[in-house]
């Protein structure tokens, strides 16, 4: 009977950390209608390049598409299994998380999000 609680609050425990999970034809999306500009930036493209030796933001990188303030962005499709954090940066300064994944977690001070990649 030990056992049986013992496993039953495993499985629970384990349940409860359940972060975004991404499928081949995701895309993401982040509602900021003030915006001039919005990029897709995470432990995939070192932060759209601030974890870079020189450390600035390439605003080439993880350019997202505005429709109507709506801003529409995907990851690579070639990203290795695992757990990634991402956040939008808004106009190269400001990083938000992603306010439709309920997972968070901290990149250089900031609430950023997570991706599971399965």
């Amino acid at each position: 009977m030990d056992r049986l609680i013992a496993l039953s609050l495993l499985l629970c425990s384990c349940a409860v950390f359940v972060p975004a999970e991404r499928t081949q034809s995701d895309g993401m999306q982040f509602h900021y209608p003030s915006a001039a500009r919005v990029q897709l930036v995470g432990d995939w493209n070192n932060w759209g390049g601030i974890t870079q030796v020189r450390g600035l933001v390439d605003p080439s990188c993880g350019v997202m598409e505005s429709r109507d303030g709506l801003w529409v962005g995907s990851v690579p499709d070639n990203l290795d299994r695992g757990i990634y954090r991402y956040a939008f940066l808004v106009n190269g300064t400001q990083f938000f998380p992603d306010p439709l994944n309920p997972e968070k977690a901290v990149f250089s001070g900031h609430v950023v999000s997570i991706l599971l990649v399965d």
